[in-house]
């Protein structure tokens, strides 16, 4: 079983750099629920936008973790294809802490939702042909 994971940017709970599972997230919406490393040093679960998170990619979720992870995937390659949709429409996304100070330089979140909504990914299967080596 393979998860999607990244890593926290800037979060008033969760360690910064600190690596998160996401679990879900309902419909469209733009926090999932994720769980990771709290500042404390507990881990938690909790809500958190895409835009405080980088650096997602695929990776395989270790037992104890398998039931709180709805997105889960069998297939690698779907767990990355996920976190590489994720990571294209999430990392170019303009970011603000709490005052309003300017973390990350980016686009807005409606520009990268109608960025993503033009993006298609190409499945791509080799297929063996057998050739016939008989000579007449």
């Amino acid at each position: 079983m393979y998860g999607v994971v990244a890593n926290v940017v800037i979060d008033k709970q969760l360690k910064i750099g600190a690596k998160v599972f996401i679990l879900y997230c309902h419909g469209m919406a733009r926090s999932p629920k994720v769980y990771g490393m709290a500042r404390g040093g507990r881990r938690i679960e909790k809500y958190i936008s895409y835009k405080k998170l980088h650096k997602f990619r695929a990776q395989w979720l270790p037992e104890h973790i398998r039931s709180k992870v709805v997105w889960k995937y069998d297939d690698r390659r779907d767990a990355e294809r996920f976190a590489k949709l994720l990571e294209l429409k999430w990392t170019n996304v303009r970011l603000f802490d709490e005052e309003g100070n300017l973390i990350r330089e980016g686009i807005s979140e409606n520009e990268a939702d109608n960025i993503v909504s033009n993006l298609k990914f190409v499945k791509r299967e080799f297929v063996a042909l057998q050739y016939s080596t008989d000579v007449e």
